[in-house]
């Protein structure tokens, strides 16, 4: 009988370690066996009992501080996402899965923090684990990333507490040389999938009906466009119909206008849906087509009375005199 292993598979932020958990749990389910998947308690960005990745994967999980009360036996695998914040009794119990019952321990999580310092968890995982594995991600120079820089309006911090739970705009994957020299990228685009209602106040710059937001959000995608580490842009994007992409919000913070960064990013967004549609539309008002028309877009239509809906607030609308949405389409 081959003898079962503890693994730790570490990596900066945004490496994908959690898509490789739902993975190889999916792998054993595919062959007719079951993967326990776990997480520690405190970690709640993705609701509770679900590990979720940045890719958009998600998975149904048990906490870790359960673990004495369930039973192992219909299991050929434990899985532990955010394996950093695992104490050393936690990582001691799942050496004692791997060595009493003979049930490999697939453990993916950080290995330093914002400081460089090692977790608690990835201490004794370091410690003790039979295989340590680096799963490897880039820093924007494109040098291998193995620092996570905890960045705190657009600086990257070096004091404060070790656990701030925070999305993909709180924390940054950098090379050991950017890390130390507090560098962030000069300009980044990245996509959000969790905490995207951080970015309201950026996002009422354009579309100034929080209720009409909300229609939109959850189901489309958003990316952000950072300078030296700060939001700058961000754009909204879903796909109303198979191959038509839309536009839903596009906008720029007040004291960052000018810069070109929303032609870039919406560049950038162009580059990205062109394999994957036949074309891009976007809604807004007349004041503004010069700008999407620069860019390559041509007016196919108007919404009428739009900015008369019962969700925006007809006297802040009327003092920017918007009525009708003005309909343009870019064919990707």
């Amino acid at each position: 009988m081959d003898m079962a292993k503890l693994y730790f598979r570490y990596g900066a932020m945004g490496s994908s370690k959690t898509a490789n958990a739902i993975m190889v749990q999916y792998n054993y389910h595919e062959r007719g066996q079951n993967a326990l998947m776990l997480k520690p308690r405190l970690d709640s960005r993705d609701g509770e009992r679900i590990v979720g990745s940045r890719s958009g994967l998600s998975a149904p999980c048990v906490y870790v501080e359960e673990l004495d009360g369930i039973d192992l036996s219909p299991y050929n695998c434990v899985i532990v996402d955010e394996a950093q914040f695992l104490t050393k009794a936690q990582v001691a119990k799942l050496v004692e899965i791997v060595d009493e019952r003979n049930i490999p321990v697939i453990c993916y999580g950080l290995r330093a923090d914002f400081q460089g310092n090692l977790f608690e968890g990835s201490t004794w995982l370091m410690a003790w684990a039979d295989t340590i594995e680096e799963i490897k991600t880039v820093c924007w120079c494109g040098r291998k990333a193995t620092c996570n820089a905890r960045v705190v309006d657009g600086v990257v911090a070096r004091e404060g507490e070790q656990i701030v739970l925070g999305g993909n705009e709180s924390y940054v994957a950098l090379c050991r040389r950017h890390w130390a020299k507090g560098e962030l990228a000069p300009m980044e685009v990245k996509k959000i999938s969790t905490g995207k209602r951080a970015h309201l106040p950026l996002l009422l710059e354009a579309d100034p009906s929080e209720a009409m937001i909300d229609r939109y959000l959850d189901e489309s995608d958003m990316y952000v466009l950072a300078a030296h580490g700060k939001p700058v842009s961000v754009a909204v994007i879903g796909e109303p119909e198979p191959g038509t992409f839309e536009l839903y919000n596009l906008a720029t913070d007040a004291n960052e206008r000018g810069k070109g960064y929303a032609s870039e990013l919406l560049r950038h967004l162009i580059r990205m849906y062109k394999p994957l549609g036949e074309k891009l539309q976007v809604g807004t008002s007349a004041r503004r087509m010069g700008f999407y028309e620069q860019l390559g877009f041509r007016q196919v239509g108007v919404r009428k009375d739009f900015f008369l809906n019962e969700n925006y607030i007809p006297a802040k609308l009327a003092e920017q005199g918007l009525r009708d949405m003005e309909v343009l389409e870019l064919e990707l």
